[in-house]
């Protein structure tokens, strides 16, 4: 029986006989692995930002900004319907409801339902609904849409949040005054008639978020204040729902206090069975910008992410935390994903026991022109749904202007089409397939299938996890052609429901003889970026020749000079700073391999070959995962754990000869090839956690062991980088191949 060997970037897995080819890395596959699907529904929009939704009765009640709405599709003064700052929607279609069309004189901040969903509670700025007085807060009967007459509380100034527990809502803002009674910026009133109630926490500040808990046993108020009945609370407090007292919260100690760079702000609530969730959005770099939940009973806290990007509005749906923000870094502080420099991620799920990122991907943008700009502000759900509203102008790239709407309707997201197959045979009978795994927007555990020939014929099944900002790659040999053979190959990739296919690879004839063609032995062993820097001189773009598209630009270099390998020209520092900087950037890889061939000449005189940073088209701040030379002549493979960690090759490898260096990083574990020979080796820590590009050539090395050699001079060669540590059976066949 033909054996056949399959491999993911961590490198060999099994030995697999025929018919039994399905390895699994994750969880199987899912259609919707969330609980809400990334593909945003058919729904209305506005002409500027919503800030507040609730859902109630068969519609999805939004308030804010704007002053029309139109359909979903069309362009902003395209099918207009003026609707000022109040509108309702049709939960399940997203249609505008036409007989809800309340007149209100000023913009709306909150939305809130009662428990049974016959009234709806609105607040902000207004001071008259439909040409009667209703000074900033208001009810409306769902039935009828009618204003409720006998409902009418006075606020002196801004409502900004509202949350209804039972016979009582609870509102928060900017007002002194309800009824002409002092009320410092937290009142109750009854659901029923709007009664005042005594509940009469003062605080010094704006509040921007109020939730109860479900069982009614506390009360939840944010917002930018520093004391809570003369007591110190930092922009968060718990308070009994009856007397208004200040609740012992322990919890609280996750929003960490004000000082000179950092002001961060309780900015969400949603109280959710036994714990309550908060965002925060902080003032100052690195300020707290994320979320954390804790224990209702004991107030306790239970977990903190601090991904950065101010969080506006959190939801629990259907065992998910659901949160929109900006969020910019979610490597900080090990909050679990992207790092800073990936992307703005406007809508984000997480785990509700850790807080750790989930796999839900959609995304919107924050509209430049608006008040606001953050993208996404008030999240409102029926139960099995998500309403988002904010001031953005799109939805998964497609124009969707402050209002958009998800559900858990099957299928959801469909992965996306896997990459052409770039297979190699360098040894007889032997194909080498390499790929990247591919997105999901709504599953990131996905079943990958390899397809062999026009037949279709199944020969490896992996189930792999990915991320936007980290997608592993797999890898298979197949044994099973005759040299000689010609043949194909293709992946899909499904999520349970959906299906994707490929695009079959060109026709490969199996080697009936080993390959001498060094080009071809590095790129059967699947480099992610693969640079020759065989281009003629004025070039000032270096071509991958891997096939996944990083070229590179040349700064400072000379090119056309004599190479390493017969037949191929190197690049050559002309300058203190000459280097190639790839084009794709990358989010912290745990597992990589660097090489190049080098060459240099003369006492003191070393430089950096290759390795990571966070400058594309300046010097990096930060910088690992490196090779370089001492002024001695040594080699160093670098890389940072949170500490400089390096390991160091014999002395006298500037001697004027070309050197084949190699380092390698598998979760940990580091190695240094130099001419084929393992140089040294050591376990460290998880490397630094930063997005950057592979560099070739200059970086800024100073602050290095030895770092900070003179480059000028460096003639650099056939460099590539792979998704995976390379064996050393594999380092020495390069080496061998020169």
């Amino acid at each position: 029986m033909t054996k056949r060997r399959l491999f993911t970037r961590l490198g060999v897995v099994g030995t697999l006989l025929a018919g039994a080819l399905v390895v699994a890395f994750a969880p199987p596959a899912q259609s919707i692995e969330a609980s809400l699907s990334a593909t945003n529904s058919s729904a209305w929009q506005t002409n500027a930002s919503v800030q507040g939704i609730a859902v109630a009765a068969g519609k999805a009640y939004a308030g804010g900004r704007f002053t029309s709405v139109r359909p979903p599709g069309a362009a902003a003064g395209t099918g207009e319907v003026g609707q000022a700052y109040l509108a309702a929607f049709d939960a399940t279609t997203g249609a505008l409801v036409t007989s809800f069309n309340p007149v209100l004189n000023g913009q709306v901040y909150a939305v809130a339902a009662s428990a049974d969903g016959s009234r709806i509670f609105v607040g902000g700025d207004f001071t008259t609904v439909n040409g009667q007085t209703r000074n900033r807060i208001a009810a409306f009967d769902t039935a009828t849409g009618a204003l409720v007459t006998n409902w009418k509380p006075s606020v002196s100034y801004r409502v900004k949040t509202i949350a209804v527990s039972g016979t009582t809502v609870y509102f928060g803002g900017s007002f002194g005054l309800v009824n002409n009674l002092t009320r410092n910026r937290l009142a109750a009133v009854t659901t029923d008639t709007g009664t005042l109630l005594p509940w009469a926490p003062s605080v010094n500040g704006d509040v921007y978020a109020v939730d109860a808990a479900d069982d009614a046993s506390k009360v939840y108020a944010g917002g930018q204040f520093s004391t809570v009945n003369g007591t110190n609370q930092n922009t968060v407090t718990s308070l009994d729902p009856v007397s208004g007292a200040v609740l012992p919260f322990p919890g609280a100690s996750a929003v960490p206090p004000p000082n000179g760079s950092c002001t961060t702000r309780v900015k969400s609530i949603d109280a959710s069975g036994d714990t309550v969730y908060f965002g925060n959005g902080g003032d100052g770099g690195g300020c707290f910008d994320g979320t954390w939940a804790v224990d209702i009973a004991t107030n306790t806290l239970k977990w903190k992410n601090q991904c950065l990007g101010a969080t506006e509005a959190v939801k629990v749906v259907n065992g998910w935390l659901y949160k929109g923000s900006h969020a910019h870094d979610c490597a900080n502080q090990g909050a679990g994903g992207f790092p800073q420099g990936f992307d703005y991620r406007f809508l984000l799920s997480e785990k509700l026991t850790d807080g750790s990122l989930g796999p839900w991907y959609p995304n919107t943008d924050a509209d430049p022109n608006s008040v606001t700009n953050v993208g996404p502000l008030a999240f409102a759900t029926g139960g099995n749904d998500l309403w988002v509203g904010g001031d953005f102008l799109h939805v998964n790239g497609v124009a969707q202007q402050g209002l958009t709407h998800f559900t858990n309707a099957a299928p959801g997201a469909a992965p996306a089409k896997p990459a052409k197959l770039l297979p190699y045979s360098v040894q007889p009978g032997v194909v080498e397939i390499h790929f990247p795994t591919v997105v999901d927007n709504d599953d990131s555990t996905l079943t990958y299938r390899l397809l062999k020939g026009f037949s279709n014929t199944t020969i490896a099944t992996w189930t792999a996890k990915s991320t936007p900002w980290d997608r592993p790659w797999l890898s298979y040999t197949d044994t099973s052609s005759a040299p000689g053979e010609s043949t194909n190959y293709r992946v899909e990739v499904t999520d349970g429901s959906t299906t994707i296919r490929g695009n079959y690879s060109d026709p490969i004839t199996v080697a009936s003889t080993a390959s001498t063609a060094y080009d071809q032995i590095i790129n059967a062993d699947g480099p992610q970026a693969y640079w020759r820097l065989g281009e003629a001189v004025g070039t000032t773009t270096s071509v991958d020749s891997s096939g996944q598209s990083n070229n590179g630009t040349f700064t400072g270099v000379t090119l056309g000079g004599a190479g390493a390998i017969a037949g191929n020209t190197a690049m050559t520092t002309s300058t203190t700073t000459g280097r190639m900087v790839s084009e794709k950037g990358y989010s912290f890889p745990q597992q990589f391999t660097v090489e190049a061939w080098v060459k240099q000449s003369g006492v003191g005189r070393g430089g950096r070959i290759i390795g990571f940073g966070n400058g594309k088209t300046q010097s990096s701040a930060i910088n690992d995962r490196m090779l370089y030379m001492r002024t001695n002549g040594s080699i160093v493979f670098g890389v940072s754990d949170g500490a400089q960690r390096t390991l160091t090759s014999p002395s006298g490898k500037n001697d004027g000869l070309w050197h084949h260096v190699v380092g390698t990083y598998d979760n940990g574990m580091m190695k240094l090839y130099v001419d084929g020979v393992l140089s040294g080796s050591a376990l460290v820590g998880q490397a630094s956690l930063y997005y950057g590009w592979w560099r070739v050539g200059y970086d800024v090395t100073n602050s290095w062991p030895g770092g900070g050699a003179t480059q000028t001079g460096m003639g650099i060669d056939e460099a590539a980088v792979y998704p995976y540590a390379l064996t050393p059976v594999q380092v020495q066949n390069h080496y061998a191949a020169k």
